[in-house]
């Protein structure tokens, strides 16, 4: 038979050794906790860190966002490649020649859509262009701008050539004035030309001396000292003459 002390003793024992094993667990489970609680506080800050660098960040990025202040030029914006100045040259020589007044390195900048900038470099180069090849027109800085102008040493001819058109085009009220001056044998008056031809004839004077076929000579002696009018050099070179008198007489068209 068995002793009951011994039968008792064996389940007795278990129990306890079940209870220091339960309260084993708990203070592990315990410092398990305290673990992941220091684990947590130790990484909070890293967290708030993080908020602060994600804030700090946002607020970099809109200030990036910030529209930029409005530039007051008004060229057009730089162009992603580089320009070819020599073919804006071309553009610029081209602008010129259309343009009947000088052009300032903003409208050519414009009418050829690029900065400012790279029309002065471009005009730097078509200078340097023309003088090598000899052109007979230079580019010339006028009023702010530029123009193509001719040569000196090319005037003459110009003018000879000017001489011959402004006859072809001269009006008939033109004619009969300049004839009313050159067949005059004195310098003749505003007052007299518009007695013979009976208008006004302030406006076809005016044409006359700015095609350079007629020049004041001087004041009259009468009432206000009127403007004289009478041939100039140009006229008698382009008929070829050496002076009015050589002008063909009245009865020499008749007999022709």
């Amino acid at each position: 038979m068995i002793d009951p002390d011994e039968k008792n003793e064996p389940a007795g024992a278990a129990p306890a050794d079940a209870e220091a094993t339960s309260a084993e667990d708990a203070e592990a489970g315990e410092t398990d906790a305290e673990a992941g609680e220091t684990d947590a506080e130790a990484a909070e800050p890293e967290g708030e860190a993080d908020a602060e660098s994600e804030g700090l960040d946002l607020s970099r990025s809109k200030l990036a966002e910030q529209p930029a202040a409005e530039s007051t030029e008004t060229e057009p914006e730089e162009p992603a490649a580089p320009v070819d100045l020599v073919a804006l040259g071309r553009t610029i020589e081209a602008l010129l020649f259309a343009s009947e007044t000088a052009l300032t390195p903003r409208e050519m900048a414009r009418a050829a859509g690029v900065r400012t900038a790279d029309v002065r470099k471009a005009i730097v180069s078509l200078r340097e262009q023309l003088e090598e090849q000899h052109r007979p027109y230079e580019l010339a800085e006028i009023a702010n701008g530029y123009q193509l102008v001719t040569r000196p040493e090319h005037h003459p001819a110009i003018q000879k050539l000017k001489a011959h058109r402004v006859q072809r085009k001269l009006t008939q009220a033109g004619l009969e004035t300049l004839a009313l001056i050159a067949y005059n044998k004195e310098p003749i008056a505003r007052s007299e030309i518009e007695s013979v031809r009976g208008v006004d004839a302030g406006p076809v004077l005016r044409l006359l001396l700015d095609r350079k076929l007629i020049k004041i000579a001087g004041r009259g002696t009468g009432l206000g000292q009127p403007l004289l009018y009478t041939v100039s050099n140009e006229f008698l070179e382009h008929f070829g003459l050496k002076s009015a008198a050589d002008l063909p007489k009245p009865g020499e068209f008749k007999s022709a």
